[in-house]
């Protein structure tokens, strides 16, 4: 296989991404994530009143234009307590 063949092979390869957020912050990840055409699953996160989002991408840097939009929102929205 030719250099330029691998590299197109490594392009294409489904990665799995782990997000960790706030829990109030999950309905504009939600939003965010579902208009950019992204699945994800939720899990418990890392500490107390946070979450998980697993999202599967062959673009790191599609999913990462999403993920600072979303969190450029809550940043501008604040906590909902």
């Amino acid at each position: 296989m030719k250099l330029s063949q691998t590299l197109e092979a490594a392009r294409n390869v489904l990665l799995k991404a782990a997000i960790v957020i706030d829990d109030w912050k999950l309905p504009i990840f939600e939003r965010h994530l579902a208009q950019a055409g992204y699945a994800y699953e939720k899990g418990p996160g890392l500490t107390a009143n946070t979450l998980l989002l697993t999202v599967k991408t062959e673009n790191v840097e599609a999913l990462g234009v999403v993920v600072k939009a979303a969190n450029t929102e809550a940043a501008m929205t604040g906590a909902q307590l």
